[in-house]
């Protein structure tokens, strides 16, 4: 899937917040967006799954996402945001990885055997298998982030967008979905704070500064200690090792 961003300006209240931002999102790999605190992140991500709307501005393969009806966009563009609170605490994990079938089903229409064999599908893949009958009021914050990527991988979308996925997991957690993520097979766009995460895992790397893409290439090429010390304000230590970069103090 190919998604493009072409000159998407947006203001609230008196202030600008995207200035003139273009970007091309596209194929099997992982798509890392970087920078600031109030740099734009979370507001570019939500005019891409149409929070916000971008008339004329963002299209899907050629199309203008304003014009794709909700469902047909839902089956193609899946979103895992950083607040996963919409939930009934109550829901058991099932339920929960089945509503991601939503977008196949007509008004009043219920779940299907096939509905039932990719919610099992997934399930056991990400092994989730002894979790199915949990509560979510029972799972700890990473347990919670991996009932909420196998609900987006249940909807079979060509495209994942992720708001800071990582933030409040442990190690363990955080590879853990990085690697699922790297396994998904379609376009992955996301926000990351980890940039030892963002050098280990994303292909392509969009750099965000006071609302503009100042930069875009991968890791090697993005992770300078100039450019992140022009965006975070801060030296930034880089070291490398068997070809990959790390990020210091």
């Amino acid at each position: 899937m190919k998604i493009t961003v072409d000159n998407l300006t947006y203001t609230a209240g008196n202030r600008k917040i995207l200035h003139h931002v273009s970007a091309c999102f596209e194929g099997q790999r992982i798509c890392g967006i970087i920078g600031a605190n109030g740099s734009g992140k979370t507001t570019l991500l939500r005019h891409i799954y149409r929070q916000l709307p971008s008339k004329g501005s963002i299209f899907a393969d050629g199309t203008d996402i304003s014009t794709i009806p909700p469902r047909e966009y839902a089956r193609k563009v899946a979103v895992m945001m950083q607040h996963q609170d919409l939930y009934d605490s109550g829901l058991r994990v099932y339920d929960v990885v089945r509503t991601g079938r939503y977008p196949y089903k007509k008004l009043f229409s219920q779940y299907d055997r096939h509905d039932e064999e990719i919610v099992d599908a997934v399930i056991r893949d990400n092994a989730l298998a002894e979790y199915r009958n949990r509560r979510l009021s029972t799972l700890s914050g990473g347990e919670l982030q991996r009932v909420m990527i196998c609900r987006a991988l249940a909807q079979q979308p060509e495209t994942i967008i992720l708001d800071e996925p990582t933030n409040h997991l442990d190690i363990r957690y955080k590879l853990e979905l990085m690697k699922t993520l790297q396994a998904f097979g379609g376009l992955v766009i996301m926000t990351l704070h980890d940039l030892n995460l963002a050098a280990g895992f994303c292909d392509v790397i969009f750099v965000l500064k006071d609302g503009q893409i100042i930069a875009k290439g991968a890791p090697e090429e993005i992770f300078t200690r100039e450019l992140l010390r022009d965006v975070f304000g801060t030296d930034i230590a880089l070291h490398s090792a068997e070809g990959r970069i790390y990020i210091g103090v």
